[in-house]
């Protein structure tokens, strides 16, 4: 997990910095990653739609982890008109750091269409279509919605959806 430099994250949001410290344990939780080249990077898209800020400050801190499964990590924080017009790379993981509102639905079919992981900290996206989420009561678990996961073709270790909330 992340260990974040000290007053780094005390500005953000508690679902941010909860999310991004799961993020990893969720990309580490895509089957698809062993047929994987162990030299193959992990494109990792912290998406905004106004505020940059809460971003960059998440791509700090989860680029100082490195690696994800012996495989090197590139994040890169964007903008969501900027994201939407990438060809994403395979195993990409797209983590919103904006509420994103109206806007969302877009996304959501953009990463399906892309076989990219999607991940919201925010409450009720996973409900709304987000691939995976959190839900947080006495503990963090981590959320998925089914048939999100579907659409995008991505398959979760067993393990991971034992333990995660899911939505259908």
């Amino acid at each position: 997990m992340l260990t974040a430099t000290p007053g780094a994250q005390e500005n953000l949001p508690p679902r941010l910095q909860i999310g991004i410290n799961l993020l990893p344990a969720v990309i580490a939780a895509n089957n698809g990653l062993a047929t994987l080249d162990s030299d193959t990077r992990l494109p990792i898209y912290l998406v905004y739609r106004d505020n940059a800020r809460p971003a960059e400050m998440l791509e700090e801190n989860l680029a100082s982890i490195g690696m994800i499964r012996k495989r090197v990590i590139d994040v890169q924080a964007i903008a969501l008109d900027d994201l939407l017009d990438l060809d994403l790379q395979p195993f990409a993981t797209v983590f919103i750091s904006e509420q994103l509102d109206q806007r969302l639905p877009e996304l959501i079919a953009f990463s399906q269409q892309k076989r990219a992981l999607l991940f919201s900290p925010f409450k009720g996206d996973v409900q709304r279509g987000v691939t995976t989420g959190l839900r947080v009561t006495d503990k963090v678990l981590p959320m998925v919605n089914l048939e999100s996961l579907k659409q995008s073709k991505i398959q979760l270790k067993a393990f991971f959806l034992r333990i995660a909330v899911k939505h259908e």
